[in-house]
């Protein structure tokens, strides 16, 4: 390792400029008028139902960006614990981590902005996510283990990423404390949301844990979306990051590089490249919301189910007839139905649509609370959304 390592909290600069181009400044608007659309698209329990996979589909992508691979069916909650023992912890970790952290959230609404930027909070979502990791999954590259939440100034600890000297394992605290300074202190909603996505590349930049950075990163933006209310559990930004993993690591890079010149700000590091990072993660957002908004459109979404009760192997060798389709998708779009309205949309007999149903609930594609429950709700185990959302979970070739 060099000596030469940064040091100074001057080396962050420019942490949050005051010039951002206008095409990002449009592009931080549109964010909340876009999730202002997916919120009214779904009722709340097929929006609650959904957000439940939508966790699944962040830690497969967060993941395969790690390189680990991970078959989302086996992340499902009601997949056979047999499946569970045997997928990575770190990807079940991530699930339990980004609903634990969105409750606590959501339960304590007045937890001030600057929180979200704290060098403590960054440590619990750390100890978090790698708490329950296997002791190999924990021993790093020299042999050392990774202590979960430890940051890298109290282990004493310089790292090399790539061709990148991350700063002095000194420097750790103090950078974090000034970047909260700056990150946490905007009053208005487009700031705080240029600082989130400015944070996401300093934080990586100065690399504050030994190892499980990049999956820090990225639940901490998560999280800091999640405080602004754009998040929605409709979409999932490791998605779109993963699909793109080339470019995100390119604009990380770019964005790590010295100034270019008299005209590329006043900092240490690149505006512009800054600026090319701020624009890449809105853009990003944005096209990861509107896919979801197509996925979700109700005439499509139809047509995709009954296409599926048509073809799919598991649903036909249930016994399940193509024509139930329908009522499935008024349960969807509903996002509750009671249990005689469920039979009536089968268009089906009484003894028939009974049968059909309780096939539905052995499926998990309909949950019932109870064997005769009133009303009944919508559920979505993996196997099934993927083939509604044919696009949702995608390997995205060995490279990752």
């Amino acid at each position: 390792m060099s000596a030469q390592l940064v040091t100074g909290t001057h080396w962050l600069e420019p942490l949050l400029p005051s010039d951002f181009p206008s095409e990002i400044l449009s592009m931080a608007e549109q964010l909340p008028y876009q999730a202002g659309k997916l919120a009214g698209m779904l009722p709340p329990e097929t929006t609650a139902c959904v957000g439940g996979l939508l966790r699944v589909t962040s830690s497969f992508y967060s993941n395969l960006i790690e390189g680990q691979f991970t078959e989302p069916v086996s992340l499902a909650p009601r997949a056979p614990k047999r499946s569970r023992k045997e997928l990575t912890e770190l990807a079940v970790a991530h699930i339990g981590a980004q609903e634990a952290f969105e409750r606590a959230i959501s339960r304590h609404s007045t937890v001030p902005w600057r929180e979200f930027f704290s060098p403590s909070f960054a440590a619990r979502i750390h100890r978090r996510l790698f708490e329950s990791a296997t002791e190999e999954q924990l021993r790093l590259a020299d042999g050392d283990r990774l202590v979960p939440g430890q940051l890298r100034d109290a282990a004493e600890r310089d790292v090399m990423v790539g061709q990148h000297a991350a700063p002095a394992w000194a420097a750790v605290t103090p950078m974090l404390n000034r970047m909260q300074q700056v990150y946490g202190s905007p009053a208005d909603a487009r700031t705080r949301l240029l600082a989130a996505m400015a944070y996401h590349h300093r934080l990586a930049w100065v690399h504050p844990f030994a190892d499980g950075n990049g999956r820090v990163v990225r639940l901490l933006t998560y999280l800091q979306l999640h405080k602004l209310n754009l998040s929605s559990p409709l979409w999932s930004l490791s998605r779109g990051l993963a699909r793109q993993q080339e470019q995100y690591y390119a604009r990380l890079a770019n964005a790590d590089q010295p100034r270019r010149g008299d005209l590329d700000g006043r900092g240490q590091l690149t505006q512009a490249g800054l600026f090319e990072f701020v624009g890449f993660m809105l853009d990003t957002c944005l096209d990861q919301m509107r896919y979801i908004e197509a996925a979700m459109r109700v005439g499509q979404m139809r047509e995709r189910l009954e296409k599926i009760f048509a073809w799919e192997p598991r649903i036909s060798s249930a016994g399940v007839k193509p024509e139930v389709a329908r009522a499935l998708h008024v349960l969807l779009t509903q996002g509750k139905v009671g249990r005689a309205d469920f039979k009536v949309f089968t268009g089906l007999g009484e003894r028939t649509a009974t049968d059909q149903l309780r096939k539905l609930v052995e499926l998990g594609l309909v949950d019932s609370p109870t064997p005769k429950a009133r009303e009944i709700f919508p559920a979505l185990p993996v196997w099934f959304a993927q083939q509604l959302f044919p696009d949702l979970h995608q390997r995205l070739g060995p490279a990752l």
